[in-house]
């Protein structure tokens, strides 16, 4: 025991550390004592603060290590060194191993008389439903043995004589499949979407297609004339496979060989299996076993049904009955009606032309009838005995008929409706954008192009891209200043300008001459001849670089077509892929020859006083966003539509 206890020195009871500190004596020690214990000792710090300072270095190290890092990889990306290395996304494919077999399978064994006359029962089951007696469908076996069913007339037609009465509940629009609840996949998506909190939007043709999946099932085992069920019965699974091998998104990689080149195959085609994809992982995502009742496979093929065989009518809005607005829906029985449209008889150069076409080019018309609550399929003009019935989709690019419907119109339809057509060119960003124009594009964009530009068709939307691209400082700060003197130089109203302390400069001039709201940002309007120049130019130079891309030559596609017409060596599929794909040549060259004529007579000097803008008349009518403010050039565009105006294509123009 330690006999000096009441003489030592008192410690606190806290923990041992080797860190001290000498502090006064507190009041209030006794007064024998105070000599020997006027001092305590105290820690100097709680041992939580080495753990926080610990942490700090911690984390300042690891965000100086990963800068650092960041830094490294950057200068190896400008050195070339080091490349960033993403994930490809591959598409779920599928294509028939002999499509050719299935068609004369289906052919010789065609049911489709007693199938139709089902689908006429279960239409006139419904309230008001009609089907003409006149009105019978046709199996045949068309370009190369290709199976076909056609709707036509076994007895003459008068005027306005009504064809078909569809009762409404037998319409299949997204509204009435999302109503659907008898479905348990479509309840649960429903009630899914419902609950989630991301806001996820289902696509309309998506309700369309989980209803025909859901229904095609039922129909197996029923009747078509069972009140139950509503569905086509002659898309059966063997016919609708058949009908797909001819769309490219459901071809074999021998057959898309011969779409190489084409926006067809590098765009469109993936875009459709992006589309289709991305809707099935929103369902798969609010309903996780609907990949195990439903393969992507499956949902894919249905997708491509309803978007190649939707039609948009306007039909009754499911929260305001009284009015009707365009709604996507596959029409029984309708559907089957014949799209093909007659060849014109002169080449569609202007407007006028394409809707006095259009016009005429389709027998009937199909209307929603609020007094009948039915859509109505109605004779147009008298149709002859044995016409078939034939409701066109309009003109469109053999690109769109091929990618959609899976058929092309005849070679010369491309030579008669140029001027209808649209190319695609792309203007990727400068590797040295300045900061205060990339912070309103981020990315590169493709853009329309017309192989005939006119009053309401031009190239604004592309030029205004490159005019931004192509601008310099310089450039939008002297064009500020001259349009806070002339604002008629923009089409835009133009505000003054504000003086601040901090002046941004060249940000807030471009805020001002150019668009920046819009996506992609357009100057609307020529900056000055030498950037209108430059921007002409960066259009020349991608377009050609987009011609150069297409492995073979537009008369080698010419001399193909030309000795299959003999021979008949092409399947359906190739020939259709070189109809494609010699009309995109063709397009592309006719706007090659416009953007590199142009580019070449702004180098004169009669383009100086031809950059002055002019304004069109405010009672004209313009569609598409044109703008009504132009360069006195812009109408040098137009002379291109002209039938005599036909020109030898640039050099560079001429596809390999």
């Amino acid at each position: 025991m330690n006999e000096d206890k009441g003489d030592g020195i008192r410690r606190r009871p806290v923990p041992v550390h080797y860190d001290w500190h000498v502090a006064p004596a507190q009041d209030g020690d006794d007064g024998e004592d105070q000599d020997d214990e006027g001092i305590v000792f105290e820690d100097e710090q709680p041992k939580v603060m080495d753990y926080i300072a610990i942490f700090c270095d911690y984390v300042f190290w690891i965000l100086l290590a990963y800068c650092a890092a960041n830094l490294l990889l950057w200068v190896g990306e400008q050195a070339g060194i080091v490349h960033p290395h993403f994930e490809e996304w591959s598409p779920v494919r599928w294509w028939h191993t002999n499509p050719h077999g299935l068609q004369k399978e289906l052919y010789e064994n065609g049911t489709s008389g007693e199938e139709f006359d089902g689908l006429k029962k279960w239409i006139e089951g419904g309230p008001g439903g009609w089907v003409n007696p006149k009105l019978g469908i046709h199996d045949y076996l068309s370009e190369r043995g290709r199976y076909e069913r056609r709707l036509e007339v076994k007895e003459a037609v008068d005027r306005d004589e009504v064809l078909v009465r569809l009762p409404l509940s037998h319409v299949l629009s997204s509204d009435f499949c999302q109503q659907d609840l008898t479905d348990g996949t479509i309840r649960k998506v429903v009630e899914a979407q419902k609950k989630s909190s991301d806001g996820i939007e289902i696509s309309p043709w998506t309700w369309i297609t989980l209803y025909m999946i859901a229904h095609s099932h039922k129909g197996g085992s029923s009747s078509a004339s069972s009140a139950t069920w509503r569905f086509d019965s002659l898309l059966k699974s063997e016919y609708i496979d058949a009908a797909l091998s001819y769309m490219p998104i459901f071809w074999d990689d021998a057959n898309l060989h011969w779409l190489n080149g084409t926006d067809l195959l590098n765009i469109h085609v993936l875009d459709v299996h992006a589309a289709i994809e991305t809707e099935y992982h929103k369902l798969t995502y609010l309903v996780s076993d609907i990949q195990d009742t439903i393969p992507v496979v499956d949902f894919k093929k249905w997708a491509m049904v309803v978007m190649s065989r939707g039609e948009t009518v306007d039909l009754p809005d499911r929260e305001n009955k009284t009015r009707t607005v365009p709604q996507l829906a596959i029409m029984p029985l309708i559907d089957l009606v014949d799209h093909h449209l007659p060849m014109p008889e002169k080449p569609l150069r202007t407007d006028d032309d394409l809707l006095k076409y259009q016009e005429r080019g389709s027998h009937t018309n199909i209307s929603y009838n609020a007094a009948l609550a039915a859509v109505v399929l109605k004779a147009k003009d008298m149709m002859p005995q044995n016409t078939a019935v034939t409701v066109g989709y309009g003109v469109r690019s053999n690109a769109d008929y091929l990618l959609y419907h899976g058929f092309t119109m005849p070679r010369d339809w491309s030579d008669l409706t140029l001027c209808t057509q649209y190319g695609m060119i792309e203007l990727p960003l400068p590797p040295d954008m300045p900061a205060w124009k990339s912070r309103f594009m981020l990315h590169g964009y493709r853009y329309a192009v017309p192989a005939c530009p006119s009053r309401k068709s031009t190239p604004h939307v592309i030029i205004g891209a490159a005019r931004f691209l192509v601008a310099t400082e310089a450039d939008v700060m002297s064009f500020e200043d001259r349009v806070l003197k002339d604002p008629s130089l923009l089409e835009a109203k133009v505000t003054a300008k504000k003086e601040k302390f901090l002046n941004h400069g060249v940000l807030e001039a471009l805020t001002t001459v150019c668009d920046t709201v819009a996506q992609p940002p357009l100057c609307r309007s020529p900056l000055s001849l030498s950037s209108e120049r430059a921007a002409w130019a960066l259009v020349k130079k991608h377009t050609l670089m987009r011609v150069a891309l297409h492995p073979v030559s537009m008369a080698e596609d010419e001399r193909i077509l030309a000795s299959d017409d003999k021979e008949g060596t092409l399947t359906v599929n190739q020939r259709h892929a070189v109809i494609v794909r010699r009309e995109e040549k063709q397009t592309l060259q006719r706007w090659c020859s416009i953007a590199a004529t142009i580019a070449d007579f702004l180098q004169t000097p009669e383009a100086e006083p031809e950059i002055a803008n002019t304004r069109l008349p405010e009672e004209e009518k313009l569609e598409n966003e044109e703008p009504r403010t132009r360069p006195i050039y812009w109408q040098r565009l137009m002379e291109f539509s002209l039938p005599e105006n036909t020109r030898e294509l640039p050099v560079g123009c001429q596809a390999r």
